[in-house]
C-alpha cells in the first residue's frame, strides 16, 4: 500500500500536470491540505518537502509554496556550447554589470515596452589554456544583485525557473572590439548566438548574445532544459 505522504504526493503532482495547480499559483495550506487528506500535518510536511526537493514547489517566505510545475533534465542534457555560454558566469571573467536600457533586439526578445531598463553582465570565456573562446553578455528585466549565480538570483528571488531555451545561430564580420577581446589576428567572420530562456509558461526571462570565435551556419533550435 502507497505510503499517505506519497498519495498526497501523487494527487498534487497530478493536479500540476492538468493545470489545476498552474505554474505561479499557491499550494493549498498545511492546514487546508490536512484536512483534506484526513491525516497529520507530519505527513503532510513530509510530502510537501518532497515536492520541493524534486523541484515540483519552492517555498516563499510569508506567502507559502509556490508551484514550479513538472520538473525538466538539468542543464548538463544540453550541447556544450549552450552549457557554457548559459552559466558564463559561474566559470567565465567578468568585463563588467550594471543596470541599462535594454538593447532593441533584447527588448523585442523579452517582451519589454521601449526604454526598459535591464540587468546587463558582460563574460570573456576561454579555454583551458587562457584562450578567449567567446565574448557573451546576459541581459534579464529582473534586480540582481551580483554578476554570479545568475540563475540561482532568478529562481530564488523572482521565482523564475528554466524550461526551456531557444537558440539563433548566425555569422557575421567581427567588430574592432571583438577582434581584440578575442585575440584574433584580424576582423574576420565569427559566430553569434543569441538565446532567450523561458519559464514553464513560456516567458522569456533571460537572453543571451555571445560572440564565438568560430563559424556557424544560421540555425534555430529549441532545447528543454
Amino acid at each position: 500500500m502507497e505510503p499517505k505522504y506519497a498519495e498526497i504526493m501523487t494527487v498534487l503532482q497530478d493536479r500540476i500536470d492538468r493545470g489545476i495547480l498552474a505554474v505561479g499559483d499557491l499550494l493549498p495550506s498545511e492546514a487546508q491540505l490536512t484536512r483534506e487528506f484526513g491525516t497529520s500535518r507530519s505527513t503532510v510536511v513530509r510530502a510537501l518537502r518532497q515536492l520541493r526537493q524534486q523541484g515540483w514547489v519552492r517555498g516563499v517566505q510569508g506567502k507559502g509554496r509556490i508551484v514550479l510545475g513538472r520538473p525538466v533534465a538539468t542543464l548538463s542534457t544540453l550541447p556544450r556550447r549552450v552549457q557554457y555560454l548559459l552559466q558564463a558566469d559561474r566559470h567565465a571573467e567578468c568585463l563588467g554589470a550594471r543596470r541599462m536600457l535594454a538593447p532593441p533586439r533584447m527588448s523585442v526578445l523579452l517582451n519589454l515596452p521601449p526604454g526598459d531598463t535591464v540587468f546587463a553582465a558582460r563574460y570573456r570565456v576561454t579555454r583551458l589554456d587562457a584562450t578567449p573562446l567567446a565574448l557573451t553578455t546576459v541581459f534579464t528585466p529582473f534586480g540582481l544583485d551580483r554578476s554570479r549565480g545568475l540563475l540561482d538570483q532568478l529562481e530564488n528571488c523572482h521565482g523564475r525557473r528554466p524550461h526551456h531555451v531557444i537558440e539563433r545561430l548566425g555569422a557575421r564580420l567581427s567588430t574592432t572590439a571583438e577582434t581584440t577581446a578575442l585575440s584574433l589576428p584580424h576582423r574576420r567572420s565569427v559566430a553569434v548566438s543569441l538565446m532567450t530562456v523561458h519559464d514553464a509558461a513560456g516567458e522569456a526571462f533571460l537572453g543571451v548574445d555571445a560572440v564565438l570565435s568560430r563559424e556557424a551556419s544560421e540555425l534555430n533550435e529549441t532545447y528543454d532544459i
